[in-house]
């Protein structure tokens, strides 16, 4: 009985133990597991306003989207529309041109309206300086060829200046395209979606292509805000009006409506893109000796024949002096 009885202590107190520890050990587990939820809640925080910073930076290009008409286009603006100039019809008819040619400041179609308007009657009295002007000839001549430049800038002024722009940006963005392109492959084979892609090359060639990744950004951008995907990537080829550009939403449509391999597509367009800008070099470097010939004969045959004839025609000025003595 006294065996019994000191067996039964002796199991109690080992199952008094063995739940002590249980505990302890769960208490630690515990703490630790609590340990880490707060470690862990900390990293998503920090991650959290990490993404705010790159999304904010990524965005930094956009400010101008809610940059505020200037007090000067305001005044214009009420000007025109005491002249019947319906400035919301006309954006939507202008807007696209804009958009091409990079210029998002909501004061510059008003200042195009404006100018387009009545830039050729504020032109008008530059003709009252030479017909008023006392100079004669050169003078004379000098005015009325500044005074036509003036009006020539006064009615088709704007509308060259938009033309410039667009040539200007397109060219940009083609010579950046291929390099973008292979970009947007290598993130998309290394499994991201679109947007992260677009993400990444955005972030990667904002100093070297600041052009092509404003336009990749506002791509990206439309992409997350508007419900019709197809839109927002139909608005990158209308916006730069590019056949690259519009091979590249295409291969992206055709994608996301049957299911094909984005991968094969991309590395397709690139390599085609990439040999495309090799013949560009190749025929600028082809047409260099014909583009120099006109120099070369202007600027540098005129010092040869000198150089040449030079001793020649000094003898011969030595002889005809000698002769002249005797």
């Amino acid at each position: 009985m006294d065996f019994l009885s000191g067996s039964s202590i002796m199991a109690l107190l080992t199952m008094v133990l063995i739940f002590t520890v249980g505990m302890a050990v769960m208490q630690a587990g515990q703490k630790i597991t609590v340990g880490d939820r707060l470690k862990k809640i900390a990293a998503q925080k920090k991650k959290e306003a990490g993404e705010e910073e790159e999304i904010a930076e990524a965005y930094a290009g956009f400010r101008d989207l809610t940059e505020e008409k200037s007090a000067l286009a305001e005044l214009l603006e009420s000007i025109l529309g005491m002249v019947g100039v319906d400035m919301v019809q006309e954006q939507e008819i202008i807007g696209m041109k804009f958009a091409q040619s990079g210029i998002s400041s909501p004061s510059a179609p008003i200042y195009y309206v404006f100018l387009k308007k009545f830039g050729g009657l504020l032109s008008l009295p530059f003709i009252l300086f030479p017909l008023l002007s006392e100079a004669t000839g050169l003078i004379k001549g000098l005015s009325v060829l500044v005074t036509m430049f003036v009006l020539l800038g006064g009615f088709f002024g704007v509308d060259l200046y938009l033309k410039n722009k667009k040539d200007k940006r397109q060219k940009i963005l083609t010579r950046s395209f291929p390099d973008a392109l292979d970009l947007i492959l290598v993130c998309v084979e290394a499994g991201l979606a679109l947007d992260a892609a677009l993400s990444r090359v955005c972030k990667e060639l904002d100093r070297a292509h600041p052009e092509i990744c404003k336009e990749l950004n506002k791509t990206r951008m439309e992409l997350t805000l508007l419900n019709d995907r197809q839109r927002a990537l139909q608005n990158l080829a209308a916006r730069t009006d590019l056949l690259p550009f519009k091979a590249l939403v295409g291969a992206l449509l055709q994608s996301e409506r049957f299911g094909t391999s984005l991968t094969e597509t991309l590395r397709v367009l690139s390599e085609d893109y990439r040999n495309t800008r090799l013949m560009i070099a190749e025929n600028k470097a082809n047409r260099l000796p014909a583009l120099i010939t006109i120099p070369l004969m202007l600027l540098m045959m005129p010092a040869f024949v000198l150089v040449l004839m030079g001793p020649a025609i000094i003898n011969l000025m030595h002889v005809l002096s000698t002769h002249k003595t005797h």
